[in-house]
């Protein structure tokens, strides 16, 4: 890594477009409607295409680009996620488009680089209009959660993470988890309308004192309960028990509109892209893009479900 290249990085003057390159499979269309040029890439699949942007030999290469202000990574892939912690300390934003990686100890060590440049993660569920909704009206009911009951949340490691980070917003830290087949604190949500009982796949245990039982049957929704009120969300809108719909929290009006790709993924691109030519620390509208510290929080919880899965029993966060 070249020392004169970091410190090129340091002195790119304000206004400079931001120069990004691509570490494994990842889609740059949200990357370039949130403003960012691309540079260059790099893959280990020998058998892609050769991109119209170039190609970087190696990591080494990559680091040694001094005109490169950022890398957005595919911390899915072992190899690459192994050589985040070099990025960072060669003064390299980054942008982890999904949850990868989820091993604690990696995300750990990428997490306690000194004096780091940003970086931003793709957990991208917290920029919706409805999640946006319920954290504003939380304050309203009068007290914490004492339960939290989760319908037809989709399958995958991505959302389970997604609902995690949401959590932690809503009821606080994750303190416990349990998952099938470990037994769980119910083993069905009960039936609502026309959908039958719902089988529980995992549940939480949150700082507040909430339990939380998630279901993937269903159609997708979220029910708080309160000690004077319940608190029903989802995709299709935010209302009170016995009350009418919550007027949804639009996207702000900074982050760029960009067709059917996903807003939250967009707007996290387009936040690390201010940080380049000076923008750093400039207060935005809506919510913080996911960091490293939040990525630690939710591979922890994720672990400890993975573990619980295995060895049927509830395990606890300490």
């Amino acid at each position: 890594m070249s020392d004169a290249a970091r410190r090129a990085r340091r002195r790119r003057p304000f206004g400079s477009p931001p120069m990004l390159a691509l570490a494994g499979e990842v889609d740059p269309a949200p990357l370039r409607a949130a403003g960012w040029r691309l540079r260059g890439g790099l893959s280990g699949d020998p058998f892609g295409q050769r991109p119209e942007y170039g190609t970087y030999a190696d990591i080494e290469e990559m680091l040694d680009d001094s005109g490169l202000d950022a890398v957005a990574l595919d911390g899915a892939d072992p190899a690459l996620a192994g050589r985040i912690p070099e990025l960072r300390q060669a003064g390299l934003l980054l942008l982890l488009p999904t949850a990868a990686p989820l091993d604690p100890e990696v995300v750990r060590a990428a997490h306690a680089v000194p004096d780091a440049a940003e970086a931003c993660v793709g957990l991208v569920r917290r920029w919706q209009p409805w999640a946006r909704t319920v954290a504003a009206a939380l304050p309203l009911a009068r007290g914490v959660p004492v339960q939290v009951t989760v319908r037809g949340w989709p399958h995958g490691r991505q959302a389970a993470a997604e609902l995690v980070d949401l959590l932690g917003s809503w009821c606080g830290d994750v303190v416990a988890a349990v998952a099938a087949p470990a037994p769980l604190p119910a083993a069905h949500l009960p039936a609502v309308g026309a959908e039958g009982p719902a089988p529980v796949a995992w549940a939480v245990l949150t700082a507040c004192g909430a339990t939380v039982l998630v279901s993937h049957r269903g159609a997708e929704r979220v029910r708080l309960s309160f000690p004077e009120a319940r608190l029903d969300a989802g995709p299709d809108g935010v209302r009170w028990e016995g009350g009418a719909a919550l007027p949804l929290i639009p996207l702000p009006a900074w982050v760029p509109r960009a067709g059917r790709l996903d807003p939250g993924l967009v707007a996290a691109a387009a936040a690390l892209a201010g940080a380049v030519g000076g923008e750093d620390g400039v207060v935005r509208e809506g919510p913080e893009p996911a960091d490293l510290g939040d990525l630690l929080v939710v591979s922890r919880v994720l672990a400890a479900l993975r573990a619980s899965a295995r060895t049927d029993l509830l395990v606890p966060l300490a």
